[in-house]
């Protein structure tokens, strides 16, 4: 399908458990949606960079093609996702499923098999105490 690519970009930067965010890959319009800080301090803190030039990127994982129309509102919902500092062990790779979960509830991502066999792939990687 054609469209902008949502993946799942996983970097190793020596912190304990691998980073996750969500990355947008549009032609006109990258994005890395996601958490940083560290237990019971993490922020929201999205980035226009594109994933594939950060030198602790290990691995990107393809999620879905969207229409380019749904870049804003993905970003809106990635903006409301309740950062968990009150949960201990909460961590930027719970974020990134939860925003799966909230994009997947207002319809802007899933409905296909290779969408939640990718998603399935992401859960079986998940660190730490989830």
């Amino acid at each position: 399908m054609p469209g902008v690519g949502v993946f799942v970009s996983i970097h190793d930067d020596d912190g304990v458990y691998k980073h996750w965010a969500v990355f947008i890959d549009g032609i006109n319009d990258k994005a890395l949606l996601h958490v940083k800080g560290s237990d019971g301090r993490f922020r929201y803190e999205p980035e226009t960079r594109d994933a594939r030039r950060s030198k602790s990127l290990v691995e990107l994982v393809h999620l879905c093609n969207v229409d380019v129309a749904k870049i804003s509102e993905i970003k809106a919902v990635a903006g409301q996702v309740i950062v968990r500092n009150e949960s201990r062990g909460w961590n930027c790779q719970d974020y990134v499923l939860e925003l799966l979960e909230a994009l997947e509830e207002k319809g802007l991502v899933g409905g296909d098999v290779h969408y939640f066999e990718q998603k399935a792939y992401l859960e079986a990687q998940l660190e730490g105490l989830a």
